[in-house]
């Protein structure tokens, strides 16, 4: 089944200056699902999945976290921190509207959606973790 796909972008203004995400929306509806990418990887490499999701009416959304894919890359370290991944992906749901959604991904994304789900417990409906790295 064919799904919509429509690529969007939105900023962050933050103490170095204001970033650019890009992500990708497919399909529609009032069920999110944010997909993250692993580490040095591109939102794409979710396509496939965020594509099937779609066809069984969820809206689905992959991002190219900062430092990945088309997305900014400030030369701020701390723009790279689990906590600022975290806050980017909030700030995602919050550009869309979406009040709540599943978040999930892959590798680095697992720690993200884990990050996510501790810094806004009220905005996770549920986890999609693949591939967590976990210390200990």
């Amino acid at each position: 089944m064919l799904v919509s796909e429509r690529i969007g972008q939105f900023f962050l203004e933050g103490e170095s200056g204001r970033d650019r995400l890009e992500y990708t929306e497919y399909g529609g509806g009032d069920s999110w699902v944010v997909l993250i990418h692993g580490q040095l990887m591109p939102r794409r490499m979710q396509q496939p999945l965020a594509r099937a999701l779609a066809a069984e009416g969820l809206h689905v959304v992959t991002v190219d976290l900062l430092g990945h894919g088309r997305s900014d890359r400030p030369a701020d370290p701390l723009a790279y921190s689990m906590t600022a991944f975290a806050e980017q992906v909030v700030a995602l749901l919050d550009h869309l509207g979406a009040p709540q959604a599943v978040v999930g991904g892959t590798s680095l994304g697992a720690n993200v959606s884990l990050e996510v789900a501790v810094e806004a417990p009220d905005r996770v409906r549920g986890l999609i973790l693949e591939m967590p790295v976990l210390d200990n």
